[in-house]
């Protein structure tokens, strides 16, 4: 069974099945009106992560053999780690009592993946500590060992993908790495960070040839060029993949190397290609958050274009899939509010933001034009 198509799969059910509406949702057509209903399927697909409700099937086929993949896990108990912190201003740098040491375990985790023989291809191991790189040392230290979640067989990078948590005991404060195996040999082709619960929190999305993955952190190629999307005194709020060849991703305000706030000036959206070459840059919020941020988006199959509502500004950004840097970025004062009934060939897009606020817009697919209504929470 080939991971790619039932990975497709997997995210159109999620769609139907979901009791909010999903991250990048499409827009929904009114019962009544007389367009055929649109295609749920997004331009790009979202690979399982941990904790979703849909896995990727343990089954995939590499070349022409059928292979089951199996993610392990287990504390080392007999190895101990400890992280202590430089000391703080005017303290004891021995006293632990206020220099928070933190302590914790080893963990392993065992990549296997087998023939139908139960032979193993290969076996793969990596160690908790390994990833103290791409967490802070004292997370990676208290953080539980959980069993690595696989997020599918990528052929066009030959490479199995998975995710590992980290959190501490009974803490949402972490994030998850992104970790690829060779998909013959086990060897890691890549380490990064995936996404994080306080800052962008975006599903792993692969372009519908296969050969772009992005993360919340990265643009990474099946011919291994890797894009880091961090820049620095700024916080990644959303990425976005728009096709097989560019993303989209929001900023916010950072912090310097000493932990001082940097205020957001100048253009915070960004449009690069594959190679992280910058096509065009602009200002957009067009967010949700949560346990970290996404960035809020629909995607109407008719119309092959996203559509993102910045409450802050009053626009609405209309970004063509096969033309990005035609975007356009329409003010509320352009449009005419909505009065009933909704027409033949209009379509509506509705978005709810963060403060509460109801937004739908009304596309004429004829014409083009937009009606739209706002209604906002009185507190």
């Amino acid at each position: 069974m080939l991971l790619l198509a039932s990975c497709d799969q997997n995210t159109a059910s999620r769609q139907e099945t979901a009791t909010r509406p999903p991250r990048h949702a499409p827009a929904d057509v009114l019962p009544d009106a007389p367009l055929a209903p649109p295609d749920t399927a997004l331009p790009y697909r979202l690979l399982p992560g941990f904790g979703d409700s849909v896995q990727a099937p343990p089954l995939v086929r590499i070349g022409a053999e059928d292979f089951r993949v199996l993610a392990t896990a287990r504390t080392d108990s007999a190895r101990p780690l400890r992280y202590l912190p430089p000391p703080l201003p005017g303290t004891d740098p021995t006293d632990s009592t206020q220099n928070g040491i933190a302590r914790g375990f080893e963990g392993v985790y065992t990549f296997r993946v087998l023939r139908p023989t139960g032979q193993p291809l290969f076996v793969r191991q990596l160690k908790k500590s390994d990833f103290k790189a791409l967490f802070s040392d004292a997370l990676t230290v208290e953080s539980e060992v959980t069993a690595p979640s696989f997020a599918g067989y990528l052929p066009a990078f030959n490479a199995l993908a998975f995710e590992i948590s980290f959190y501490p005991p009974e803490s949402d404060a972490g994030g998850q790495a992104l970790v690829l195996l060779d998909a013959a040999t086990g060897r890691v082709r890549h380490k990064g960070l995936a996404r994080w619960t306080d800052g962008c929190n975006s599903l792993l999305a692969l372009s519908a040839n296969g050969r772009t993955l992005l993360s919340s952190t990265e643009l990474l190629q099946a011919n291994g060029h890797v894009t880091s999307l961090e820049k620095p005194g700024r916080t990644i709020l959303g990425t976005l993949l728009i096709n097989d060849q560019t993303a989209l991703v929001e900023y916010g305000a950072g912090y310097d190397r000493r932990g001082q706030d940097v205020p957001l000036r100048g253009p915070n959206a960004t449009l690069l290609d594959a190679s992280g070459r910058v096509l065009k840059t602009f200002t957009l919020e067009s967010i949700e958050a949560g346990l970290g941020s996404q960035i809020l988006a629909r995607y109407l199959p008719q119309t092959h274009a996203y559509y993102l509502f910045d409450e802050t500004h009053r626009q609405l950004a209309v970004v063509p899939r096969d033309q990005p840097t035609q975007l356009q970025l329409l003010k509320l004062r352009q449009m005419a509010p909505f009065r009933a009934p909704q027409r033949p060939t209009e379509v509506k897009i509705v978005f709810e933001t963060e403060t509460g606020a109801h937004a739908a817009f009304y596309l004429d697919t004829a014409s083009k034009q937009f009606r739209y209504t706002l209604r906002k929470p009185v507190y």
